[in-house]
């Protein structure tokens, strides 16, 4: 409890201190007797000590750091610690042993996504060896009172990835002491849940938010999503930084690069977004690279799919039924007859592109042009694909019409339209090879991909959880705590 009061800032903060035991006061009804310190971790000592003496004590001291840090990661960590025992020696010692003996040196698929389920809200280590470690290190987490010790459900997940045999011995390991534990019912549950169906292979997402700082038109502000677990969203989020323009791509690639070495593990394939308000839809982030620091950048491209997702549409709930209808439509029948191709007539008359786009047919639209930074009320080709619930929307800075359906017809062919993000990472690397093929691929390679999918979406005023990068690789005036 003292670590994480002093992770807050009040070691170092004897206004903060001061403050702290006046909330505890009032929230108790009267006043602790807590001797006064010369340092001020000391001092901590003595106030969580006078509070852990007092009836009610500690749960006054939460609801403090609640009022004033509220929603930070300190207050859910003194929650927790307050109103969920810990498991002190949680198994005895001949289990240990029998559980040791069959773990060490057992690295199952995904290990590290494992611990982190296990973990729950909690922040496992990242220096995990194999599934001894990390049960070991989920030994010491918290659990409600009436659920499983994610110690345990990690050794359940650890044999759904084993061979039969060991799977069948941890299992009936885990029965025995879960019943000592009287956490039968956690463990039933846990057993009892089934693995999501899920219509498309599973990978993994990375989604990136940029957004203009409401101060300096210079700087944006950048958060980011890391989807460790193909089968969860959202997952945490990961940090707040404010990057300058010219920062942008660098940041992106250090978040790249961050988010390899947590997927070292997984196998399966990985995608970027970056979700962008108008303005900045037009940023080329389907040119830049990774890697910098090699010297010898790497373009994104050539290994991930790319598209960039609508801030303004995560934002309007009112625009999200016709949004999910549409993207089921385009999932139940991705035909290249659903793809609607824009005209300047389109936009020659108010709402005329509106009515057009009301017809269930659509689900793809390719704009005329690329989409200006503000919309033009009544005849905005983005604003009605937005509106209409088109999950997805394509456009180019300057191919011409005519080139522009041709390429898109052929990407689509042959119910494409299903994966079109795919297709065209595809079609970018193929760029370079020259193929014999019956359509220019060059105009690929700056063709823009709005590719919104309605099943994950993220709440943007949530508080970064994930811990951030390392010091020193971003602004660190905007850090957020």
């Amino acid at each position: 409890m003292v670590n994480v009061l002093a992770g807050a800032g009040l070691a170092v903060d004897p206004a903060g201190r001061a403050l702290l035991l006046e909330l505890i006061h009032d929230n108790l009804g009267f006043p602790l007797t807590v001797p006064d310190q010369v340092t001020g971790r000391d001092h901590l000592i003595e106030v969580v000590n006078a509070c852990a003496k007092t009836e009610g004590g500690m749960v006054a001291l939460a609801d403090a750091v609640r009022l004033m840090r509220p929603e930070s990661r300190e207050s859910d960590q003194v929650r927790r610690l307050v109103h969920q025992p810990r498991m002190h020696d949680l198994l005895p010692e001949p289990e240990l042993w029998w559980l040791r003996a069959r773990l060490t040196g057992v690295v199952p698929p995904r290990l590290s996504a494992l611990l982190r389920k296990a973990a729950g809200p909690a922040d496992p280590p990242a220096d995990i060896r194999d599934a001894w470690d990390a049960f070991c290190a989920l030994s010491d987490f918290n659990t409600t009172p009436d659920g499983l010790p994610p110690a345990l459900a990690f050794v359940e997940f650890v044999a759904a990835k084993c061979a039969p045999a060991l799977a069948g011995e941890l299992r009936h390991w885990n029965t025995e002491q879960a019943r000592r534990l009287q956490a039968e019912a956690g463990l039933a549950a846990l057993r009892a849940e089934r693995e999501p169906e899920s219509p498309e292979p599973a990978r993994l997402h990375l989604m990136i938010v940029v957004q203009p700082d409401g101060i300096d038109p210079g700087r944006h502000l950048v958060s980011y999503w890391r989807q460790d677990d193909p089968e969860e969203w959202p997952p945490a989020r990961g940090g707040l930084d404010t990057v300058t323009g010219d920062q942008l791509e660098r940041h992106v690639d250090m978040l790249v690069v961050e988010a390899e070495n947590a997927w070292a593990e997984y196998r399966g394939e990985v995608r970027l977004e970056f979700v962008l308000p108008r303005s900045l839809l037009n940023l080329p982030v389907h040119l830049w690279c990774k890697e910098h620091e090699t010297g010898d950048p790497r373009p994104l491209f050539l290994d991930y799919p790319i598209v960039v997702r609508s801030l303004e549409r995560m934002r309007s709930r009112h625009w999200h039924r016709a949004w999910r209808l549409r993207w089921e439509a385009m999932m139940t029948d991705p035909s290249a007859e659903r793809v609607y191709f824009c005209t300047a007539e389109d936009t020659g008359e108010r709402h005329r592109l509106d009515a057009i786009l009301s017809e269930d047919q659509w689900v793809v639209m390719v704009l005329a042009a690329a989409p200006a930074s503000r919309p033009r009320p009544g005849e905005d080709e983005l604003a009605a694909g937005l509106r209409s619930g088109l999950p997805a929307l394509l456009w180019h800075p300057e191919a011409s019409l005519d080139l522009l359906r041709e390429v898109v017809t052929w990407l689509v062919d042959g119910g494409a339209l299903g994966d079109l993000p795919a297709r065209v990472q595809k079609s970018r690397c193929a760029a370079f090879r020259k193929m014999t093929i019956p359509v220019d691929l060059s105009v690929v390679r700056n063709l823009v991909v709005l590719w919104d999918d309605p099943a994950r979406v993220v709440f943007l005023d949530s508080p970064p959880f994930r811990p951030g990068p390392p010091p020193g690789s971003a602004d660190e005036r905007g850090r957020a705590s």
